[in-house]
């Protein structure tokens, strides 16, 4: 079974409609679809907003529904130069920007204990989102994504997270999902189209762009799932 988390309502809202014989389950505060895409099981849900939200709903996936794979899939705010607005994002790994030990010795985005700072995505669903972005003609590039609870308006902060990490683009779950899976040994993909291009026009942009950006990324959600082989 595949576990398909957005944050948002609108980011899970045609994944859901597209799905034959959906049955609701309700748990920790969240509402899971449980059905089928394509033939293929799959349970799709709105986690909420942030990386607590986004790790509640993975292990949930994974304790209660049993994923064996598990897709995020939503918008962000592109750090790379050549990103525009509506280009696909496809995570080959991803990190917590703003988990910050550097007093007590470690580098930034380092969790202590683990040392471990970025969780590398699936390297079988990194190949069918690349498929899947070239039959639909997707703009995309794979690449590190970077994730904090925090929205980024700011050209300073862009080009600061670009030199630290690399990363391409930034949002507020991902990473966190990353870790879930990792600890649980599941694998897992971030797919993310741009709304916006993290600077001082975030909140127009993200206004302007929000629902064509999410049509993006359902699509490729879609498509890949389409091309899942059946076991």
């Amino acid at each position: 079974m595949i576990g398909i988390i957005a944050a948002m309502d609108s980011e899970v809202r045609d994944i859901k409609a597209a799905m034959e014989d959906g049955i609701k389950v309700h748990h920790g505060g969240m509402t899971f679809f449980k059905g089928k895409l394509h033939q293929k099981e799959v349970v799709a849900v709105k986690s909420g907003i942030g990386k607590v939200n986004a790790a509640m709903c993975a292990q949930v996936l994974i304790d209660i529904f049993k994923v064996t794979a598990i897709i995020n899939v939503g918008v962000a705010g592109a750090v790379h130069p050549e990103l525009e607005i509506g280009d696909i994002v496809i995570s080959e790994d991803s990190c917590q920007y703003d988990m910050d030990a550097r007093a007590f010795g470690h580098p930034r985005g380092e969790i202590p204990n683990m040392d471990i700072t970025f969780f590398k995505a699936d390297s079988t669903l990194i190949k069918l989102a690349v498929a899947a972005a070239q039959d639909l003609g997707a703009t995309h590039r794979v690449g590190r994504i970077m994730t904090a609870d925090l929205g980024v308006n700011s050209n300073q902060l862009k080009q600061e997270l670009l030199e630290e990490f690399g990363g391409l683009c930034v949002e507020m779950e991902g990473a966190a999902v990353g870790q879930v899976a990792m600890l649980n040994q599941v694998p897992y993909l971030v797919i993310r189209s741009m709304s916006d291009k993290a600077d001082s026009n975030l909140t127009d942009d993200y206004k302007a762009n929000l629902e064509a950006s999410i049509k993006n990324g359902v699509a490729m959600v879609l498509k890949m799932v389409q091309e899942v082989p059946t076991a």
